[in-house]
């Protein structure tokens, strides 16, 4: 059976969260969940559900009784900071936690910090411990990540940036892969057989017309 995981877009409907002008920090938690959902399901082996998928109201509450209610194997909630600085951070409970929840965040920030960090000069703000409801709350092993601060203007500029989201969702997703230690779905690989023969002359007639059309690789055997 498929692990569960919960992809939580912070905030949502009449909480806009932290805003800066005419951005909302609803708006690009939402853009960056559906990107990791995308790509982890496009990629992965993994049962994914959603706190939310447009723009509405989810209280702390109804998001963990969602993910409990659910028994998921993991809990990613996706924030972005505010206050002025910059950078990127993760939280996991600053309570007793299981020593997998330690490991993946490890995995997750380190997967994260080394896409964003080395091509986009994002700072690396640690991996850090707190109270949030959403990790307290959780049944399971959880992680929160603040994705920039909407607030600072290097890191707006990233956000807004369609090529920057994308590679911040993928390595989100590629770091939950790890942690989680999600299967990779088949390549779609398929054999095409150009045919038998009881003839060995009528068999390597199709081989000679197979290469002279460059068409996959063709070997008579008997």
């Amino acid at each position: 059976m498929a692990k569960k995981l919960v992809i939580d877009p912070g905030h949502g409907g009449s909480d806009s969260g932290a805003v800066n002008g005419s951005y909302r920090e609803k708006d690009f938690t939402l853009q960056i969940a559906l990107k990791v959902r995308d790509y982890l399901a496009k990629n992965h082996e993994v049962s994914i559900l959603m706190t939310r998928t447009t723009d509405t109201t989810v209280s702390l509450t109804q998001r963990t009784d969602y993910a409990n209610a659910n028994q998921a194997d993991y809990f990613a909630s996706i924030h972005i900071n505010a206050g002025g600085g910059t950078g990127w951070e993760s939280y996991i409970y600053n309570g007793t936690v299981s020593q997998f929840t330690i490991d993946a965040q490890n995995r997750i920030h380190s997967t994260v910090m080394g896409v964003i960090g080395p091509k986009y000069g994002v700072r690396d703000r640690g991996k850090k411990r707190a109270n949030f409801h959403v990790l307290r709350e959780s049944d399971m092993p959880a992680i929160l990540m603040e994705n920039l601060f909407i607030d600072t203007t290097q890191d707006l500029n990233l956000l807004r940036n369609a090529t920057f989201i994308k590679d911040l969702a993928d390595a989100i997703g590629l770091g939950i892969a790890k942690a989680l230690s999600l299967p990779k779905k088949a390549t779609g690989l398929y054999k095409v057989i150009a045919g038998s023969f009881q003839s060995l002359e009528n068999a390597q007639d199709r081989e000679s017309f197979l290469k002279k059309n460059r068409i996959g690789q063709s070997q008579v055997r008997q």
